[in-house]
């Protein structure tokens, strides 16, 4: 089973110094985790995954293009592993940038998560049909428009089109939606109280015009 280093809530390591995955959720441990966020600057659009049902949390709802526990004795950099594990090894990603931590919680009755979310956005010149995707864990892989996503966050727009593929009877679809915020995992929290999506957003298009650094 997957070992994980556990933290205080001021990203201090404590002892001992790592548990079973299952035990960080039981026990509502504070954790390191990693989320990545793909822009095509080509298109201006930034690529959402679209979490699959196995997920404990947020399944089938929209997040990072690819994320996931940090193990024990890995470092931050490691976690971009998840790119190659859920969207396949054809994708080539380049000008990585760090973007932050994010402090995410999320306590339900029998799974707890507190976790240090460390945040990466990088370029990409895949296109949709270069994903292959992990079953059960990723559903789907969608563009948004940065514009869109702004606007969007911002409470300008209620709903955006998002054209993605979706895995869906061991073959790959195109797919059109209409989402809105309620769309996205754990959107109370990341809207109302943190603002982390908008401030994704918005550092996404300060990336594609080069206005670095920044930081969530």
């Amino acid at each position: 089973m997957e070992e994980i280093e556990i933290f205080d809530e001021m990203y201090n390591k404590l002892k001992p110094y790592h548990t079973s995955i299952d035990n960080i959720h039981k026990l509502g441990l504070w954790h390191q985790t990693f989320a990545c966020w793909l822009v095509n600057k080509d298109e201006n659009v930034i690529y959402l995954q679209l979490r699959g049902p196995k997920n404990r949390v947020g399944a089938n709802t929209f997040d990072a293009t690819a994320s996931g526990h940090l193990a024990f004795n890995e470092k931050i950099e490691d976690g971009f592993r998840e790119l190659k594990e859920e969207l396949g090894n054809n994708i080539i990603i380049f000008n990585k940038e760090y973007l932050g931590v994010f402090r995410n919680i999320f306590i339900s009755e029998n799974y707890i998560n507190r976790e240090f979310c460390n945040v990466f956005i990088a370029s990409t010149n895949s296109k949709l049909e270069d994903f292959s995707l992990e079953a059960g864990e990723v559903y789907g892989v969608y563009k948004l428009n940065i514009e869109d996503g702004i606007n969007l966050f911002s409470n300008k727009i209620e709903s955006v089109k998002v054209l993605g593929k979706i895995f869906k009877d061991n073959s790959y679809l195109d797919n059109t939606k209409t989402i809105s915020i309620s769309d996205f995992n754990l959107h109370d929290e990341r809207t109302k109280i943190s603002g982390y999506y908008l401030k994704v957003m918005i550092m996404a298009k300060r990336y594609i015009e080069g206005i670095f650094p920044n930081r969530i």
